[in-house]
């Protein structure tokens, strides 16, 4: 599309009121520095909804020079990806960007689909787990339905009006723009690239990590609140960071280092209270560390982090899409959240999480509990530490009331439960445990940001 009809189209949304003039220039210089549809940027950026936008082409549709079938997807991307090859796997093009193809899956895990697309477009595939309904209606408007299915066979409803059809496929373009401002987040701090380069130095010692991580004195003295912290009862207090390295190991050090770098990125943040984040994060990996040895896990596996890291996926998601992610209520929790984030964002909390620590290279068990926190079932690699990230999320986004009934709270989580092969009075114990370690606020009587630790 010519670029004064991009323009044209820019100063009618503000005409509209639809956006604001600054929201516009900030678009536009997206759209310079990475390209792609102003209006899909307008969306990812959070200054334009694609309910919004179809609703102002049901009214405004004879504008000159707004042509709707080209705010969907553009025939270069579809023709990557070819008809029957969606329609058998319900995978969906939304982003191309240099040799890195993204595409919203059902089943992201699929390997070997990944793997044949990888070979059939010569492109690296990134694959993301995107609203079943979205990626339907997209693959039915852009594809069509299969030849031997009738409207009447298949779920796949449209109401007939092109604009509103159009809704689908902007959310998948906005969710491509958000992975992209993912990718584009400010980079973490030396320390972190520093901590995660001696990760794979097999001559490394812990006094040399130790060392590294000194260099930053809030992300060393979090170091030494998670050493001494409930969660890991180390009988003694724990005083310098060297000793936290050698008695948490280098997985749970790198995940410490990797959550409270990003967390203190969103220190100015007007939108997302990081400091009670943090607070949270860390009872969630103390109560991950406590299903664990429960269930008599290997506790070295890193489940301390994937509890600790289980919601980074809000703290990006607050950063990249603060607009946006200002409109969900704080209050809600579990699904509840999953599915207003999903209506607003087009991609959920877990899916973020899911690119940012793949992106840093966090291992693949503790990446993948993070992705199906909310559906453990779905793991294939890590489906013990997905269950157990799970039931803490269910126990921390109870209310007093459920939890105060053990045995219907027991009966709620009886899958996950069977899962790890826990039985009911076990669970009743370990649950009690936990409510006494939440009321107890063990973490406000802690010390939160000391400045001057000892290495």
């Amino acid at each position: 599309m010519p670029s004064s009809q991009k323009k044209l189209i820019g100063t009618v949304l503000v005409e509209a009121g639809l956006i604001s003039e600054g929201q516009l220039k900030e678009g536009l210089k997206v759209q310079k520095e990475q390209g792609g549809k102003i209006v899909s940027i307008l969306i990812g950026l959070g200054y334009l909804t694609p309910d919004a936008f179809t609703r102002f082409l049901g009214t405004q549709f004879k504008i000159a020079g707004i042509d709707i079938a080209r705010y969907g997807v553009s025939e270069e991307l579809l023709s990557l990806v070819p008809r029957e090859f969606a329609l058998e796997h319900e995978i969906f093009p939304i982003d191309k960007l240099g040799n890195l193809l993204t595409v919203g899956m059902v089943c992201p895990l699929d390997s070997g689909t990944v793997q044949e697309l990888e070979a059939l477009t010569g492109l690296r595939v990134k694959p993301l787990l995107c609203s079943v309904a979205d990626l339907r209606e997209s693959i039915e408007r852009y594809y069509g339905r299969p030849q031997d299915e009738t409207p009447e066979e298949t779920t796949w409803e449209t109401n007939g009006d092109p604009a509103q059809e159009l809704a689908a496929p902007l959310k998948l373009a906005g969710v491509a723009a958000l992975v992209r401002k993912l990718d584009s987040l400010p980079a973490l701090p030396q320390t972190v690239q520093r901590v995660r380069e001696a990760m794979d130095d097999m001559d490394i010692s812990v006094s040399d990590v130790a060392k590294i991580i000194s260099t930053d004195p809030p992300i060393a003295a979090r170091m030494l609140q998670v050493a001494n912290s409930a969660a890991f009862g180390f009988p003694n207090r724990v005083a310098t960071v060297s000793l936290a390295v050698a008695l948490l190991g280098l997985r749970e050090t790198y995940s410490i280092v990797v959550s409270s770098a990003l967390v203190d990125l969103m220190k100015a943040s007007k939108t997302f209270d990081y400091k009670s984040y943090w607070m949270e994060s860390m009872m969630c990996g103390g109560f991950a560390m406590m299903i664990a040895k429960q269930c008599r896990l290997d506790i070295n596996r890193g489940f301390f982090a994937a509890g600790l890291l289980q919601d980074i996926g809000r703290v990006a998601l607050a950063e990249v899409a603060p607009e946006r992610y200002a409109k969900i209520d704080s209050s809600l929790t579990g699904t509840d959240l999953i599915k207003a984030e999903e209506e607003v964002l087009g991609i959920t909390h877990p899916e973020a999480g899911y690119v940012l620590t793949s992106e840093w290279g966090l291992p693949g068990e503790i990446v993948e509990a993070i992705r199906f926190q909310h559906m453990p079932e779905q793991a294939t690699e890590a489906r013990e530490m997905a269950a157990v990230v799970a039931l803490t999320d269910r126990f921390v986004s109870a209310s007093p009331e459920q939890r105060g009934d053990m045995e219907g709270f027991c009966l709620n989580c009886a899958v996950l439960l069977q899962t790890l092969k826990i039985h009911s009075d076990a669970a009743a114990r370990l649950f009690g445990e936990m409510e006494e370690l939440l009321k107890s606020k063990f973490l406000l009587n802690r010390k939160w940001d000391s400045q001057n630790p000892e290495s």
